[in-house]
């Protein structure tokens, strides 16, 4: 089982987007993945139609002590992935893990091994906050990091913030965490700055960028919508294929 959160401190970047795209491709593949929506926005929950709601939530795991972690899986209409919902039912998790007085930062990293052993890749949807508890106990938990940016100056100057964090983590409490790499979203291939980054970024950050990007097309927006990942919606749309190179240069890096 693989464990990778998509994060990023700043907003917009494609966080679950990305985390819904990556997983549905897997899932297209024959891979057993789940995502866990992490962010109190909920988007990736109400993104995904599911077929199977179990009553429990993370709420009931962290702080009713009323189920495990695979008591909340959800079943989604794409075979082969699931979803454990995040949303305003995160809400009095976060207030209890607030309230914790030790052990808050690792209570993700005990919860994991009860989720089913046999899910290949379980991808963390994170919310735009390196302060939020959530955010830290997913840091703490997994085995890596997926980074995606925009091409924008906020969006550039914050890598190396989530890049200074996750030392931080790894030599504070997770030595087995690394970056699995940083890609571009929305690149528009005609604007000369996302041309310049296209060119740039692998030598900027030659171990960590990854060379495949996603284009910025309309079914991007039209996905969500119809609550599935791009792969199901719309198969040959330029996103989809760069999604399914990204996916493709990801595995290699897991098997390297």
């Amino acid at each position: 089982m693989k464990t990778i959160a998509i994060m990023n401190q700043k907003g917009g970047t494609g966080k679950t987007t990305s985390a819904i795209n990556l997983a549905g491709e897997l899932a297209c593949r024959g891979k057993k993945v789940l995502i866990v929506d992490m962010d109190t926005q909920g988007n990736a929950t109400s993104n995904l139609e599911l077929t199977k709601v179990p009553q429990a939530t993370l709420t009931d795991v962290i702080v009713n002590k009323t189920a495990t972690m695979a008591d909340t899986i959800c079943t989604t209409s794409v075979d082969g992935l699931d979803l454990i919902r995040g949303g305003s039912l995160l809400a009095p998790a976060l207030s209890a893990l607030q309230e914790m007085p030790f052990g808050r930062d690792t209570t993700l990293r005990r919860l994991l091994p009860q989720l089913p052993e046999d899910y290949d890749f379980v991808f963390f949807d994170c919310s735009p906050s390196l302060e939020s508890l959530f955010n830290i106990n997913v840091l703490v938990a997994v085995q890596y990091v997926l980074i995606p940016i925009k091409v924008d100056k906020n969006s550039i100057e914050g890598y190396d913030v989530m890049l200074e964090t996750i030392q931080s983590v790894r030599e504070i409490a997770n030595p087995d965490i690394r970056v699995l790499g940083i890609f571009m979203t929305a690149v528009e291939v005609g604007a000369g700055l996302d041309r310049e980054m296209i060119a740039n970024l692998p030598q900027l950050l030659p171990e960590l960028a990854f060379k495949n990007y996603i284009r910025k097309n309309i079914d991007v927006k039209k996905a969500p919508l119809a609550q599935l990942p791009l792969c199901c919606f719309s198969p040959r749309c330029t996103a989809t294929q760069d999604y399914a190179a990204l996916t493709d240069e990801i595995l290699e890096r897991l098997e390297g």
